[in-house]
């Protein structure tokens, strides 16, 4: 492979930064994840809750890029399972068969100002099975690492897509959380643009979920959701 240019080196950067910043909501994204993302990304499914007839059954499921989506849907779990449900975590790409479900909670990262795609066509394809049952939606971006009434105003906007692709889903519920920056969890080249792209944006490395806005959230899923 010949060597870059320094003109061809800043032009590939260029294309790296607006994938990184449509990755965190910002802006629109340029490249394929596999890319951008390391070999040590883990995106975590499990189960929770007391297997019985009683409790009612839901599914979380997410779709992610860095994986930290995946332990939003974690903390989401865990308290409905503490208010009786038996709850299963799943990537949006695993997810075959709905009709096990009684209540469905769906969230995503944020792509090009919007849900990512697997996230919209799981509710697409599951349209008429998740108008028979209470549905929640949420979404992670890094837009909301200062968690103001603007950055609330277009965190909400990035539900717009999925809501006018399936407006016949109405969510009872949709919760917004800011999301993490990891460097180590990008490759070497997109590391580097990023660092350059969240310096002007003012965004430093860390995880900014705010938990106990998560589970205040999930809480108030409990009555809708599961009747509780």
């Amino acid at each position: 492979m010949k060597d870059l240019t320094r003109r061809e080196f800043l032009v590939e950067g260029a294309r790296l930064a607006g994938g990184a910043a449509g990755t965190l909501g910002i802006g629109r994204l340029l490249l394929s994840p596999s890319d951008a993302v390391a070999a040590n990304v883990e995106f975590p499914e499990s189960n929770c809750g007391m297997e019985s007839d009683k409790g009612k059954k839901v599914l979380v499921a997410y779709a992610s890029y860095c994986g930290t989506t995946g332990g939003v849907a974690e903390a989401i779990a865990k308290v409905l399972c503490s208010y009786g449900a038996n709850v299963d975590v799943r990537l949006v790409k695993n997810v075959t068969d709905l009709t096990p479900y009684h209540a469905v909670v769906i969230g995503s990262a944020t792509k090009t100002s919007s849900w990512w795609p697997e996230a919209i066509d799981l509710v697409k394809k599951n349209q008429k099975g998740l108008t028979q049952v209470p549905v929640a939606y949420f979404l992670t971006c890094l837009s909301l690492y200062k968690d103001t009434k603007e950055s609330r105003r277009v965190a909400s906007s990035y539900m717009d897509p999925v809501l006018k692709a399936v407006p016949k889903v109405e969510p009872v519920d949709m919760g917004m959380f800011s999301g993490v920056l990891d460097y180590s969890k990008l490759s070497w080249m997109f590391r580097v643009v990023m660092k350059s792209k969240m310096k002007k944006q003012g965004v430093p490395e860390g995880d900014f979920r705010n938990w106990d806005a998560i589970r205040t959230w999930a809480k108030g899923l409990s009555s809708p959701l599961l009747g509780v």
